[in-house]
């Protein structure tokens, strides 16, 4: 049956519009990933977290000054030292938050700068932040309010914290060198001295920029005139759902560039929005029916559940359908300050302030919420509030106790539902981003890793400074997660003799991470080692080898696989230096009962070197207990001999760069010559790994080697397919 044109063409407009929609967001993630490589973005971003352990101390003194639990009140109220304990804290950490995100938006950009620049003194940088951030408060002026520097002046924080480090790290790099003075060399000194200059630049400009502020408006600082500048946006004086809209809009637009909405329209809410409640009260006690829908605590209750931007419907979406390891960890630890409507945490450790990826549901959810609220209770459906309760409150008590009715809590809950969905598809686009941004630093790590890998650099990659490190860290927990889980597959690359017979296999590493895909192995090995699971990652690979040696004998002994086929497995100098470990696999592998030489316990020549001189004991007892040892990636090094003389060894494996030449390179087609020639004479065996052509193959042949591994014969293969290709015809 034909299709109407008319259904055609809108059929055909609307993947037009699917098409235009999808250009627009890849346009949007472009310009979110221009944005994630900002430095002056990333300074902002990242001294916010920064001020994460300061911003938990003071949440959780603020949870526990307004438990809303009568007899935990009276109880408080009872113990005065404790209560004032707590205020101090409090009043240490979040009543001067802003000091805090000052000095640290300046410390994390200065660090940046040096590390692209070259280092110079950058200690100078938060100095110069925290005095331009005081005089631009009115710091000391008659009338100061000590409220500014709680989290009312964030964004004023945030701008002085990176503008001030911004000009102070530009004049101190024009100096070249710092002047010595003195007889001392005191480099502190010198370093202090150099940032002299720069840091009274930066106050005087600050302080001129102050100082025009006053004499030209009726605000006595910068900070006073933003202040007044925004409340002077808000134009409406009616509690209507417009103007609460409205409200909600403006509180949620300044929170997501860290401003601080509540305290910056709260005369607006003081005059507008607050006597609801009370009218609604005197109404109902009067016999009336309650005559205000849209009151502040309305929008606190319904609207801003979980804080700012609805954020516990952001929380439920993480925690049920989020994909980020580190976002589910975060989320979690930031649930029990959410209950009570403490978001910081949620705000500035994702961090939800200045990512543009959850600005459109931070302000739309809010908006939906009360919305929604507002027509349940215009329709009937739930009492309007009419008891004002703490901003801490929790969700579901709190729709209870300010409507007096079981629907409040539920209407709070369709609440959360609904703004959990609308985070989702957000959420999503922000897990690919970073997921994107992730493998991009994976991809650097892993470059960087190889580099030293091939030069023979020993590495420290968790402790390295700047963005290597920290995927570096953040990759080591997950690989030490995933040790502990067993979250690891070996693969086996057969080897096969110069008949053409498969005569044993190499068990290699395998592990794949949910963002980052297969993991390069000696990354994996070095990683586990440097997050303290290396061991338990050995043993653990050695357990499972075993286990399929088992049923590889159990093979060979029925004949279906070579009587002599072995299992290879690795070991790090570490494990092969540990009297515990070497005991550990010793008593493994007799548990088993397995055959004299059923499996090959390999080190490379590189783990060779670091062999002390009890070594040797060590890796005769192995081989005492019936297993075969065998030197990896082995060359003609001057070292190479001692390791052959031991009669420890008795297969060599030749180094993949040396079995790959042979073709094109002379001289490393002598080398092989020449350890084959050894090998009649030591009583080892030569094994040539990375074998890819037959012809490859015929020239180690010819030159003496007597096993072959590679992609000629197969890949590494899960154990049921390697046993397929390995099985006697």
């Amino acid at each position: 049956m034909p299709v109407p044109f008319g259904v055609q063409c809108s059929k055909r407009l609307s993947a037009d519009e699917r098409d235009g929609r999808a250009g627009m967001l890849d346009k949007v993630d472009a310009l979110f990933a221009r944005l994630e490589e900002v430095m002056a973005f990333q300074a902002i971003r990242q001294g916010l977290i920064l001020t994460i352990p300061v911003l938990l101390v003071g949440s959780f003194c603020l949870i526990f000054l307004n438990l809303p639990l009568e007899p935990y009140q009276d109880a408080l109220a009872g113990a005065p030292h404790i209560e004032g304990l707590l205020n101090f804290v409090y009043n240490a950490t979040m009543g001067i938050f802003s000091l805090y995100v000052a000095v640290a938006v300046a410390l994390r950009y200065a660090n940046a700068c040096a590390e692209r620049h070259g280092a110079f003194f950058i200690q100078g940088a938060p100095f110069a932040a925290l005095a331009a951030y005081l005089m631009s408060v009115g710091f000391g002026a008659e009338g100061f309010d000590l409220v500014v520097l709680s989290t009312r002046s964030l964004f004023i924080a945030i701008v002085c914290g990176l503008a001030s480090s911004v000009l102070y790290c530009r004049l101190v790099r024009l100096r070249r060198a710092p002047a010595l003075y003195g007889d001392t060399l005191d480099n502190v000194f010198n370093q202090a001295v150099s940032g002299l200059l720069p840091i009274a630049a930066v106050i005087a400009l600050f302080a001129a920029l102050n100082a025009a502020v006053a004499a030209l408006t009726a605000s006595s600082c910068i900070e006073q005139l933003f202040f007044d500048g925004v409340s002077a946006l808000f134009p409406l004086a009616t509690a209507t759902l417009g103007s609460g809209l409205l409200y909600l809009l403006l509180n949620n637009v300044m929170w997501f560039f860290g401003i601080h909405g509540g305290n910056m329209l709260d005369s607006v809410a003081q005059s507008v929005f607050v006597p609801g409640t009370a009218a609604n009260a005197a109404a109902l006690a009067a016999g009336g029916e309650p005559v205000q829908i849209v009151t502040k605590t309305f929008m606190d209750v319904f609207a801003s559940i979980g804080g700012a931007g609805a954020l516990l419907s952001l929380l439920a979406a993480i925690l049920l359908f989020g994909r980020r390891r580190s976002a589910r960890r975060l989320s979690a630890f930031a649930a029990v300050p959410m209950c009570f409507n403490i978001s910081e945490i949620m705000l500035f450790g994702l961090p939800v302030v200045w990512n543009p990826a959850l600005f459109v549901p931070f302000i739309v959810v809010p908006l939906v919420n009360m919305v929604v609220a507002y027509g349940a209770m215009a329709v009937g459906l739930v009492p309007p509030v009419v008891v004002d309760v703490s901003w801490t409150t929790p969700p579901l008590v709190g729709g209870y106790v300010v409507t007096g009715s079981p629907a409040g809590a539920v209407l709070q809950l369709v609440c959360i539902a609904l703004g959990t969905v609308l985070y989702l598809p957000f959420l999503r686009r922000y897990e690919r981003l970073a997921d994107d941004h992730a493998r991009v630093q994976y991809e650097a790590l892993l470059a960087s890793f190889q580099d030293d890998e091939r030069a023979g650099r020993s590495v420290e990659l968790v402790a390295a400074a700047g963005s290597l490190g920290a995927v570096a860290r953040s990759l080591a927990e997950d690989v030490r997660a995933a040790v502990g889980a067993g979250a690891f597959e070996l693969r086996y690359q057969p080897q096969f003799d110069v008949a053409g017979r498969a005569v044993g296999a190499e068990a290699l590493l395998r592990m794949e991470h949910p963002v980052y895909g297969w993991l390069y192995p000696p990354l994996v090995i070095e990683l586990a080692k440097e997050a303290g699971a290396g061991g338990e990652l050995e043993r653990a690979v050695f357990e499972r080898a075993l286990a399929d040696a088992q049923a590889a004998e159990a093979l060979a002994h029925a004949g279906e696989l070579d009587p002599g086929f072995s299992v290879s497995v690795n070991a790090t100098a570490t494990m092969l230096q540990d009297e515990e470990a070497v005991g550990f696999v010793i008593d493994a592998f007799l548990a088993r009962g397995l055959d004299a030489g059923r499996v090959v316990v390999e080190a490379t020549e590189r783990e060779a070197l670091l062999w002390d001189a009890g070594a040797h004991d060590l890796l005769r007892r192995v081989a005492d207990a019936g297993m075969r040892l065998a030197i990896d990636d082995f060359s003609m090094g001057r070292t190479s001999f001692q390791y052959l003389e031991t009669s420890v060894f008795s297969v060599v494996k030749l180094d993949g760069t040396i079995a790959k030449g042979v073709m094109e390179n002379e001289r490393y087609a002598e080398i092989v010559s020449s350890i084959a020639d050894l090998s009649e004479h030591l009583g080892f065996t030569v094994l040539a790994e990375y074998v890819e052509t037959a012809e490859q193959r015929d020239v180690l042949k010819m030159l003496g080697c007597s096993l072959f591994q590679g992609y000629l014969y197969a890949p590494a293969l899960p154990f049921d397919e390697m046993v397929e290709r390995a099985r006697l015809d």
